[in-house]
C-alpha cells in the first residue's frame, strides 16, 4: 500500500473469508431464505428490468415502501448500499479533523474506521467488569468530551446488549451532538424505536435488509430521520449507489414484511434455546436481543468446531460470537461442543 497517505498506514483491509461449505455461523446472516412469496415476486419483477438504464438515483419506490412500513413520509427516508454506506456518509458530512466521536466498546468495528477516515478522534466507552454497558457512563463521557457524534448500536454488535427506549432517550437528551442510532438487529428485539429518528432533531436511525430481512446479498440499508438530516445524507451520498435489482428486491421484501414475522420468531426461539444450552455447558454467555450470542470459551472449542466445518466469529483468544442458525445447525454446534467438553 505504498500510495496510502501516512495517517492511514496502520489500517488493514476489512476481510471476511467467503465460506461455501459447512455450517456458517460467523456473519450474523439469517439461516432462512426470504419467504417463498417474496422470492416468486422478485423473479417476476426482475425479468422486466431495463439493464441499459441507470437506477433511480432517488430510490423513489423503495423509499415510499419503507415509509409506508413505518408510517412516515418518503422525505424521512434515504436508502444506501447497506447501512454502512449511510453511516460513512454521516461521518463525512458532519465531522472535521479532531472532532470527537463516542461509542460503546466493543461495538461495530467500522465505526472507528469511519472516524479515522475523516481524521476524527474515536473514544470508546467501555462496559463494567461484566462487559455490560451503562448509560450513565456514556452520559458522563458526553459531558467530559463534548462530542460531535455519539454512536448507539442496539442490540449491540457483537455483545447483543439491548438498550431500553428510556435508556436511549436519556443519552439523546443529554447532548446536542448528533446521535447515530444503529438498529441493524432491532427486529429481533423486544421493541423497535425507529421513530426516535423522527422525534428528535439530533437523531438518525439506521436499519438494514441484511439481518431480519435475510437479504445481505443485495446490500441495502436505510436511514430514518427528519427531512433536514435526510437532505444532508442525500447531498453527500454517491449517485446511483443502490442498483436497480437491489431496489426491486428490497421494495418487494419490505412490502411483504409481515411474511417475515414467523421467521423472526423462530430465530428468537432458537436464540433462547442456544443461550440456555451454552450456559449449561459452563460457558459465559451474554444476554442478547439480536440474532447472535457473545460467548467466552477456550480456543480448543473453536478448534473442534473448525474440524467439523462449523464456523463462528473469533474476536480474540477466548472471545467468540455465534450466529443463531437453524435448529439443525444449532444442534450440530452443541453436539460438537458437548463432545469436546466430555473429552477433557
Amino acid at each position: 500500500m505504498k500510495y496510502m497517505k501516512k495517517s492511514f498506514t496502520g489500517m488493514v483491509p476489512y476481510h471476511s473469508k467467503l465460506i461455501t461449505d459447512g455450517i456458517i455461523l460467523n456473519a450474523n446472516e439469517s439461516p432462512i431464505l426470504p419467504p417463498q412469496k417474496v422470492l416468486d415476486e422478485i423473479k417476476t419483477k426482475i425479468t422486466n428490468i431495463e439493464f441499459n438504464r441507470y437506477p433511480d438515483m432517488d430510490e423513489i419506490e423503495l423509499n415510499k415502501a419503507i415509509a409506508k412500513r413505518y408510517n412516515v413520509k418518503p422525505e424521512n427516508i434515504s436508502s444506501g448500499v447497506g447501512s454502512d454506506e449511510l453511516l460513512d456518509v454521516i461521518f463525512r458530512a458532519t465531522l472535521e479533523p479532531n472532532d470527537i466521536v463516542l461509542g460503546f466498546s466493543p461495538s461495530f468495528s467500522m465505526y472507528k474506521v469511519f472516524a479515522e477516515l475523516v481524521g476524527a478522534k474515536y473514544i470508546p466507552v467501555f462496559g463494567d467488569e461484566n462487559g455490560i454497558f451503562n448509560v450513565s457512563d456514556m452520559i458522563k463521557a458526553i459531558k467530559e468530551y463534548n462530542p460531535q457524534l455519539v454512536l448507539i448500536c442496539t442490540p449491540n454488535n457483537p455483545t447483543g446488549q439491548y438498550f431500553q427506549e428510556d435508556e436511549v432517550r436519556k443519552i439523546i437528551e443529554s447532548t446536542d451532538a448528533l446521535i447515530a442510532l444503529d438498529l441493524a438487529y432491532i427486529d429481533f428485539a423486544i421493541k423497535d424505536y425507529y421513530y426516535l429518528g423522527i422525534e428528535y432533531d439530533n437523531v438518525i436511525a439506521f436499519k438494514t435488509f441484511s439481518k431480519a430481512m435475510a437479504l445481505p446479498s443485495i446490500r441495502v440499508g436505510y436511514a430514518i430521520s427528519n427531512k433536514d438530516n435526510i437532505d444532508m445524507i442525500d447531498a453527500i451520498k454517491a449517485p446511483y449507489s443502490v442498483s436497480t435489482i437491489s431496489q426491486i428486491i428490497a421494495t418487494t421484501a419490505i412490502n411483504n414484511f409481515d411474511l417475515y414475522k414467523g421467521q423472526i420468531k423462530m430465530i428468537v426461539k432458537e436464540r433462547e434455546r442456544l443461550y440456555k444450552d451454552l450456559k449449561a455447558l459452563g460457558f459465559k454467555v451474554y444476554p442478547s436481543e439480536a440474532n447472535f450470542l457473545y460467548v467466552l470459551f477456550d480456543d480448543k472449542y473453536n478448534d473442534a468446531l473448525l474440524k467439523n466445518k462449523i464456523y463462528i466469529r473469533k474476536f480474540k483468544s477466548g472471545v467468540y460470537r455465534i450466529t443463531v442458525g437453524s435448529q439443525y445447525e444449532n444442534e450440530r454446534l452443541m453436539e460438537v461442543l458437548k463432545n469436546e467438553t466430555k473429552s477433557n
